[in-house]
């Protein structure tokens, strides 16, 4: 393949040719063309007759494509010719311009003319400027050897020069984001537990925890980084406004805002400052724990009607046959009839007790809400916020409106939930109710349920906000993939329970109501004294029947 290149070529440009040619293999790469000022280039060569395998693209106008992202969005290489007078710069320009949400696509650059440091400095500083990081530059017109030109980003810009003679040795398009030098990153947070939060330490100092805060600072560690806070304008304990911290990333001010955004349709305009999701989330209801069925209720679960209709026949039926013989003609011996019904009388006897210890051991629960229809015929409400109501589907409003019981103090809202008030179900984030868990596992038995049937929104993409073509996108991609795969995501979100409970936000405390056994009282035996009452209402009505009938007779007898 390379014995194919024109001899006027130097072997240095082949040496580069190998390392790029490297660089593709196994890729599905399109490769872009830009050479505005239709200059002759040594790529005209090489793109004509040996990357053939990858599509090409020939750009040579002076416009930019601004659209270039919604046509390619990934798997792009640029290979751009710019000229040595001072349109260089004002082409590097629209080629950042038509790179937008692309700025991490690798781009060689070729500079029509003699080696000039200087002009090297100019434009890989201004490429550093646009987030543009993986860029290699050389000159064409070289006397001596290619020298390939590139940069370090951090602690501060440095041109680097290397050269490629034989290509041993030499990586292009380097992660410069491998190793910061201790370079700080600038982060707000939204000081909105559990995301992010401000405590004092024993020495008085402010710090910040929260498991953004450990996201971010394990994130920070692993490229060899730190973190600069900048503190926002709004009371800690708020939410924080979304579209405030957008604002503010966008204008470069800060490199990540710690706050969780959700990936919806109303906020598509902004996707290109949402880190890839952290996590997906759910929104549902959280539901008091079922509660044990009154012991009164018990008696009621230990003979079921049809059992107790189909032992009195049997138990009748044995009384008949001793009084009556005759009405069994084949029957001789009748001992067996008075054995039976002792013998049902100490089995119901023994069988009944069983039931009933082990009723008051273990009772059984109320029936399990399962649907949001249970809820319309349960006497349970949801607590919620009005504004977020209105945000729920017009037909799910309509016809569940019933179940809620709206407020317009979120304030109100979440003492009730952190204090663990069971008069209400509430709306609930996955994330949170981690931290609700996390609390829950020192009572000694749970009092809320994360019910995923009675979700409002299952699916949501969880971010946090960085700038429109921060540097730190692919990192925090690729980071927010170990994290999750490493379980670390849920780790510190329940570890940020403790730090709150560090930091005196939360308390270590059971709320859950302590059972204690009683003995059985006259309340209890409810069922116990109706059914007696219902015997001896039937007795006194027989007794009371046998007497108008036998006083009826003597009536009659005297007239």
């Amino acid at each position: 393949m390379l014995a194919n290149l024109d001899r006027n070529i130097a072997a240095e440009m082949l040496d580069l040719y190998g390392l790029v040619a490297q660089f593709l293999l196994g890729r599905e790469t399109t490769l872009v063309y830009y050479n505005p000022a239709g200059l002759d280039c040594s790529w005209s060569v090489l793109w004509q007759r040996n990357l053939t395998t990858h599509p090409q693209i020939v750009w040579q106008r002076s416009y930019p494509y601004p659209d270039l992202y919604d046509r390619f969005n990934s798997g792009l290489m640029v290979l751009a010719c710019l000229s040595t007078d001072s349109s260089a710069a004002a082409q590097l320009e629209t080629l950042a311009s038509s790179l937008r949400h692309l700025r991490t696509v690798p781009l060689l650059i070729e500079v029509a003319g003699s080696d000039q440091e200087s002009l090297a400095s100019q434009l890989l500083s201004f490429c550093l400027r646009q987030s543009m990081l993986y860029v290699e530059m050389y000159f064409r017109n070289y006397n001596h050897s290619l020298i390939l030109y590139t940069y370090r980003t951090f602690p501060k810009f440095e041109l680097v020069k290397r050269g490629v003679s034989g290509g041993k040795g030499v990586e292009i398009f380097a992660n410069k984001l491998v190793n910061l030098q201790g370079h700080r990153l600038r982060v707000m947070p939204d000081l909105s537990p559990p995301n992010t939060f401000l405590y004092r330490d024993a020495r008085g100092e402010s710090q910040v925890a929260g498991y953004l805060w450990d996201f971010m600072a394990t994130f920070a560690s692993r490229i060899n980084a730190g973190l600069a806070v900048v503190r926002p304008n709004w009371r800690a304990g708020g939410a924080s406004e979304s579209s405030y911290m957008l604002q503010y990333s966008g204008r470069g001010l800060i490199d990540v805002d710690l706050t969780t955004t959700l990936i919806t349709k109303r906020n598509l305009w902004a996707i290109h400052q949402y880190t890839y999701p952290i996590f997906i989330s759910s929104w549902c209801t959280m539901l008091p724990v079922e509660r044990p069925l009154p012991t009164a209720d018990l008696f009621a679960r230990i003979l079921s009607p049809a059992l107790a209709v189909i032992l009195l026949l049997i138990t009748i039926v044995p009384c008949l046959v001793v009084k009556h013989p005759s009405y069994l003609l084949l029957l001789r011996n009748t001992r067996w009839a008075r054995i039976v019904p002792r013998s049902l009388a100490l089995l119901l006897l023994t069988t009944c007790s069983a039931q009933l210890l082990s009723l008051l051991i273990s009772p059984p629960y109320h029936e399990r809400i399962t649907s949001f229809e249970d809820l319309i015929h349960g006497d349970q409400k949801i607590l919620g916020i009005r504004s977020e109501f209105y945000d729920f589907d017009g037909a799910f409003r309509a016809r569940y409106a019933d179940i809620f019981h709206l407020i317009d103090d979120p304030d109100e809202l979440y003492d009730l939930r952190n204090h663990f008030n069971t008069t209400w179900a509430y709306t609930m984030a996955y994330i949170k109710w981690l931290v609700i868990n996390t609390q829950q596992r020192h009572f000694s038995k749970p009092v809320f349920r994360f019910s995923e049937d009675l979700c409002f929104i299952d699916f949501m993409p969880t971010s946090i906000v960085v700038a429109p073509d921060s540097i730190y996108w692919e990192a925090l991609k690729d980071f927010t993939f170990t994290a999750n795969q490493a379980g670390l995501i849920k780790h510190w979100v329940h570890k940020s329970f403790y730090d709150m409970v560090k930091a005196g936000m939360m308390q270590i405390k059971d709320y859950s109501e302590i059972v204690t056994l009683k003995p059985l009282n006259i309340a209890d035996l409810q069922l116990v004294w109706r059914i007696c009452g219902v015997a001896i209402v039937v007795a006194t009505g027989i007794f009371l029947v046998e007497l108008l009938f036998f006083y009826v007779n003597v009536f009659l007898n005297s007239l």
